[in-house]
Parts: C-alpha cells; structure tokens; sequence
C-alpha cells in the first residue's frame, strides 16, 4: 500500500506487558514504514515485569493499542521491537523502544483490544479514475453568448456479485469547498473508490485478499504498476454517537505496508491501457469474478509479469529473464497444455536400457541427467502459447518469435558462444520484451472471455506486435 501524505502524531500508547499508558509518536511514510516510539520512565511496578520483557523467549508484542486527539483509539498490528534500551535519568530508571509494524487501524470509538470482522472495505487504487472514466460533471458552453453552465449530478453507483458473498461496488464521491466565498471561481473534485460489501461481517485478511486481486487486475488493464493508496473499513457493530440518539457508522481507516507497492510513479494515459472499464462493462461481473478466479491459479506467473513491468528493474537482461520464466510458469500451470511427453511409467521403460549401460557407479549420475527429459522444452511451451494466436502475430513471424526467445533465454541463462548471434540485445531485446508481454496479455484477455474481435481492436496489443526487430 503507498502512503500518500507522511503521518506523524503524538499520542498515548499501552505496551504490553506494562499496564500503564505511555506517551509515544507514531509516524507512518513509504521510506521508513509504520514506527512507534515511546520513552518512559518505568515505575517500580514496571520495573518488577522487565525480567519476564528481557527474557529473549517472551512472546512477540503483536498489537499495541492506543489513542491519538484527531484519530481515536488505534490498533498497530503486527508489532516488533527494533530496539529497546534502559538508562538512568536523574536516578529513574529510562526504558526507549523502537517499535516497527505492519499496519494500523485508527478511528475505533472506543478501546478495542482485537481487530473486528468487518462488513465493507473501501479502497483506492492509483488511476481508478481514469480507468473507470465516468463523470457526473457536464459543461455547456454557447459559442457567441460567451456563457457557460456547469452542472454535476453524482453517478448512480456500480454493483456487481463476487464469488464468495460478497459485492464490489464502484462508488463516486465528489467534494466541494466548505465555504464558497465570492464569486470569481467554483470548485468540485470528483473521487471513484471500489467498495466491498459483505452481510456477514468477515475478517479484514478475506477483504483485502479481494482488495488486492482487484488492485492487480487494474495493474493488468492499465498497463502500468498501480498501487493501492486508501482503505478504509466499516462494521454495523462500530459506530458513532454524535448526539440525541444519533448514531454514524465508524470509518476505521486502514495503512497496511505489509502490501506491496511500487516506488515508480505510474503514467497513466488511457490511450495505453489494455481495455477500460467501460470495454468490460456490460459484461464486468463475469470477467471479474473470472479474473479472481484465475489469479489464485496463476498467481506465480502473474506476479512475475508484474516484477517484469516495473521501470525500476536493474537491466532489459532481468525484465526479459521474468517475462521468460513467466511464460514457462504460465504453461507448466494450465492443465490443458500438459506437461510431458509420454506417461511416467512409458518414459522410464524406455530409458532403462540406456541406464543400464552405464556402470553401477554413474548410474544414479545419468538417471538424473535425464530426470527432466520427459518435460516439455521451453521451444515447445512457447509454440503451445502461441498456436492460437498466429493469425494475429503472422505465422512466419509466430515462428521467428519462437526461436528468438528460447535463444535468448539459452544464451543469458548458459553463455553459450554459439548462440550469442542468435540471441537478441539493446533495441531486439526491449522490442522482444514487449512482444513476450503481448503473448501473456493475448492469453488472459482470452482466458477473461475477450474475443478475437475486441482483442484485436487493442491498439496497445497491435502497437507491440507490429514493433520491427533491427534483422526484420
């Protein structure tokens, strides 16, 4: 998750094993993480529970609770000391600790000593808003007349069933200035969040499970390493008193580093997106429950693909070594493709002539050489993955790709000489890269329902397959 603004408060803080609130600051920012730090006099009753503190087999802290003035009562989950030091001052006995953790829940109304189940998660994804790309905002200007009327009328919001009991809703907010004094200018920001929605309340790990299938879906479409950048949750048991009665719902808000997040700032231009949402639309529920679907078994690939988009990585060399092992994973994981040529028990009679030949003592030597011989080569994975889109890619040119990859992946992973002129470098090899991401996008965009009609109107797919190698 990637914090937007750096936090640092001041407030008091109860760590165990001691019974007594503490002062301490909280600060929260992408470059240090989560950090609490609490200096304390300890008093005589403190001091009798240090021995079982320094006990290097006492249990780990876990939580640490507090409250901060301008949030509530916090909950820090996930806690561990980074240092923990005793002094003298003026004759008391001065315990200072660093206390890092995973993430923190503020706002609860009153003290909680454990994280509820929830029933809705809200979050924020970098370049939901272009994505989505629906505006209440509708502007009529009459040439001549020099007038201009702006209106806004807040979008109904989008609600779709997910597998599992729950609802992802795509919801828009728009904010206003709190006093529009004077005439000279008028403001309103528009905001979209997806929503979860669950009737019974479920544990914040299920919520931000789907939370981040949804954030690497949008990764997938955009075309870009997009991050999550808000959340905040909500239960019917949590709630408000604000008078007479009255009662709101609690918003705990919710920073979570223990989600990862890329450094790079993301460019987003919809016009080098995969598809947006409205491409989706009328037929989103089913795609996106697919797509869910599908990340649990593809999840090793997936996340390959995604190391291989980040702009921080250290060479073309490494983007191209993901993209291929990425592939491979793809393949080995799809049950349709198979995996080997021949049945285990028919590939073992065949070698044990070969196996026999060999003396006792290089026996086991060679039988292992040979362990991998009955799997599918990288050549034959990548054709499999390409087949059904040589149409699209050109039948001479679906071959050409072929051999281009495994070469290359045989020469960086081998050093071989003599295929170091099969092999692609500089321009071929960043032009290989967005042809190998082109194959695993044509694979899931098929796998999601997409048809060879809507595939083929993707100008970013069109753009990285007609990308010339310099030999062309």
């Amino acid at each position: 998750m990637k914090i937007k603004e750096n936090i640092k408060k001041t407030g008091n803080f109860w760590l165990p094993p001691f019974p007594n609130a503490v002062s301490g600051t909280l600060s929260i920012s992408n470059e240090e993480g989560i950090v609490l730090e609490v200096d304390q006099n300890l008093s005589p009753e403190d001091i009798a529970i240090l021995p079982s503190l320094l006990n290097p087999n006492s249990p780990p802290l876990g939580k640490v609770f507090g409250h901060i003035q301008e949030y509530g009562f916090v909950i820090l989950d996930g806690c561990q000391s980074k240092t923990d030091s005793l002094n003298l001052n003026y004759g008391a006995l001065r315990s200072s600790r660093v206390i890092l953790a995973n993430r923190v829940f503020t706002g609860f109304p009153a003290f909680h000593n454990e994280i509820p189940p929830f029933n809705t998660l809200t979050f924020s994804i970098e370049g939901i808003d272009e994505w989505v790309d629906i505006s209440g905002l509708n502007t009529d200007y009459t040439p001549g007349e020099h007038s201009v009327t702006i209106s806004y009328n807040l979008p109904e919001k989008i609600s779709f069933n997910l597998a599992g009991d729950m609802q992802l809703e795509v919801e828009f907010t728009a904010k206003h200035p709190d006093s529009l004094v004077g005439t000279k200018e008028a403001g309103l920001a528009e905001k979209i969040y997806f929503r979860l929605v669950s009737k019974d309340a479920q544990d914040f790990s299920k919520f931000v499970s789907v939370a981040q299938k949804i954030t690497d879906l949008l990764c997938f479409a955009i075309n870009e390493t997009v991050s999550l950048d808000s959340m905040s949750a909500a239960s019917d048991a949590l709630s408000h008193n604000i008078g007479e009665n009255i009662t709101v719902p609690a918003e705990i808000n919710i920073y979570d580093l223990s989600l990862s997040y890329s450094k790079d700032q993301p460019q987003i231009r919809q016009d080098g997106m995969l598809f947006k949402f409205s491409d989706i639309q009328d037929d989103a529920e089913r795609v996106i429950n697919k797509w869910i679907e599908s990340f649990e078994q593809y999840e090793h690939a997936f996340n390959l693909y995604f190391l291989a988009q980040l702009r921080s990585q250290p060479s073309l060399r490494t983007k191209f070594l993901s993209l291929a092992q990425c592939l491979e994973v793809y393949h080995r994981t799809t049950p349709a493709f198979g995996d080997k040529y021949m049945e285990d028990d028919e590939f073992k009679e065949i070698v044990k002539p070969f196996i026999r030949q060999f003396p006792k003592s290089e026996r086991n030597w060679f039988a292992a050489r040979l362990q991998y011989a009955n799997e599918f080569s990288l050549r034959d994975r990548i054709r499999e993955i390409i087949k059904p889109f040589e149409d699209f890619i050109g039948e001479e040119k679906a071959s050409q790709l072929v051999s281009y990859i495994v070469n290359t992946r045989n020469y960086l992973t081998h050093y071989n000489n003599r295929l170091e002129s099969e092999a692609a470098e500089d321009g071929d090899l960043y032009v290989l890269c967005q042809k190998m991401e082109m194959l695993f996008e044509l694979r899931f965009l098929e796998l999601m329902g997409f048809s060879g009609e809507k595939i083929n109107s993707i100008e970013r797919l069109r753009q990285k397959c007609s990308l010339p190698f310099s030999n062309a």
